[in-house]
C-alpha cells in the first residue's frame, strides 16, 4: 500500500517438504477475483501484475490506486492483460479503504477473493491452492499462504496469531527459516493482509457500513481485526503452506537498519497503536482482559512513551485519532466475543 522497491526474484528456496495434502489446485472452478491496493507503487506493480497474470485461476484483477503521484496508474493502464482493471481514488483511504473499494468493485461474480500488497509476487499455483482449500472446507472463511522474503530462504509469515500477555500481532515464522512445524497446516487467527484469500460469503457475513475491512483503521491491524471478527462469528482461518508467494515487506518505512516500527512515519505509528486498542476493545473478552490489564497498561504506555521520545509529533497524531478509539468503546457491545482459548 506504500511506495516500495521491485521484488527481487526468489532464488535457492530451501524449505522442508509440506506434508501430503488433499488440497489440489483446480483453476477451472476457482474463479478468483483479486484486489491490489496501491499507493506510489510503481516500483512494485510490474512484477506483481505479471505474476498475477500468470497465476492459475485468476479471472479479474482490480488495482485500487490510492491517489498515487508516481507512475503507478500509467503502469496499470499499460497492462496488456484485459483482466486487469484500474480504479482511481482521489484520496488515500489506506489499505482498508482500498480493500473495501476493490471488494465492492468485484461485485458478486467471484466467491474467492484475494487481497494483496503490490510488493507481493505469487507463484503460479499459490492462489488456486488457496481457493481449493476454501472450496474443500465450507467452514473456512479465509486462508493464509506461506510468504517468503525475496532471498527465498527466510519466512515472512504463515498466518497471524496473538502473543501471550501483550497480545501483539505475531506473524508465524517471521524472519526465521522454514521448519516442519511451519509447513503443517493449522488454524490461525488471521492471514497477513499482504496476501489474504477469503470466501466472499464469509466477508459479507461480517461486513460493516463500508465493507468487510475496518475502513477507519486505514492501515495496520486491519488484517488481524478482520480475522478475529470472523473467528468470533464462528468461521475459521487456516494456513496453506504449500501455497507460496514472495513478500518484500517494509511498505511505508524509511530505508535503513532497525525495527520497521521506528522507521515508519509517526502518523503510521499512531495507526498501529490506536488500531491495536480498537481491536482489543472490539474483540477481547472481559475475562481475558482482567488478568492482562496491568501488563497491557504498562506495555502500551511504554510503547507510547518510547515513540513520543523518538518522535514528539506522535502524540499529536494519536490525539487526532483518539475519537475513533472513543467511538469503538461506545459501540463495543455490538461485537460477539469468544475466550482466547476458544479461538483456535
Amino acid at each position: 500500500m506504500f511506495r516500495g522497491f521491485p521484488c527481487a526474484p526468489a532464488y535457492n528456496r530451501v524449505m522442508p517438504a509440506p506434508p501430503p495434502s488433499s488440497v489440489q489446485p483446480d483453476s477451472t472452478s476457482a474463479h478468483i477475483g483479486v484486489v491490489v491496493v496501491s499507493h506510489n507503487s510503481a516500483g512494485d506493480l510490474p512484477v506483481c501484475l505479471a505474476a498475477l497474470g500468470a497465476a492459475d485461476g485468476v479471472e479479474r484483477v482490480v488495482v485500487v490506486d490510492n491517489a498515487s503521484h508516481d507512475a503507478s496508474r500509467e503502469i496499470v493502464r499499460a497492462a496488456e492483460d484485459s483482466r486487469i482493471n484500474l480504479v482511481e481514488e482521489e484520496i488515500n483511504s489506506g489499505f482498508a479503504g482500498g480493500c473495501n473499494r476493490g471488494f465492492a468493485e468485484l461485485g458478486d461474480d467471484h466467491e474467492i477473493l484475494a487481497f494483496l500488497n503490490p510488493d507481493v509476487e505469487v507463484e503460479v499455483e499459490c492462489l488456486s491452492l488457496c481457493a481449493a482449500a476454501l472450496i474443500a472446507d465450507p467452514g473456512l472463511a479465509g486462508v493464509a499462504p506461506l510468504m517468503m522474503r525475496p532471498d527465498g530462504r527466510t519466512v515472512d509469515t504463515v498466518g497471524q496469531v496473538l502473543k501471550g500477555f501483550t497480545l501483539e500481532v505475531s506473524d508465524r515464522g517471521y524472519s526465521a527459516r522454514p521448519t516442519p512445524e511451519l509447513m503443517q497446516p493449522r488454524s490461525v487467527l488471521a492471514a497477513c493482509g499482504a496476501l489474504a484469500v477469503f470466501r466472499r460469503s464469509a466477508l459479507e457475513s461480517v461486513a460493516e457500513d463500508h465493507g468487510p475491512w475496518a475502513q477507519h483503521f486505514f492501515c495496520f491491524w486491519e488484517d488481524l481485526e478482520l480475522g478475529w471478527r470472523l473467528v468470533n462469528r464462528g468461521w475459521r482461518i487456516h494456513t496453506v503452506p504449500e501455497a507460496v508467494a514472495t513478500h518484500r515487506r517494509g511498505g511505508g518505512a524509511a530505508a535503513g537498519r532497525g525495527h520497521l516500527r521506528w522507521r515508519r512515519p509517526p502518523e503510521l505509528e499512531a495507526c498501529i497503536l490506536t488500531n491495536r486498542w480498537m481491536t482489543l476493545i472490539r474483540h477481547l473478552h472481559p475475562l481475558d482482559l482482567a488478568p492482562r490489564l496491568p501488563v497491557l497498561l504498562s506495555w502500551d504506555s511504554a510503547l507510547v512513551a518510547a515513540g513520543a521520545v523518538r518522535r514528539p509529533e506522535l502524540a499529536g497524531h494519536i490525539r487526532r485519532r483518539w475519537p475513533l478509539v472513543v467511538n469503538e468503546w461506545r459501540d463495543r457491545r455490538r461485537y460477539p466475543r469468544r475466550r482466547l482459548h476458544e479461538l483456535l
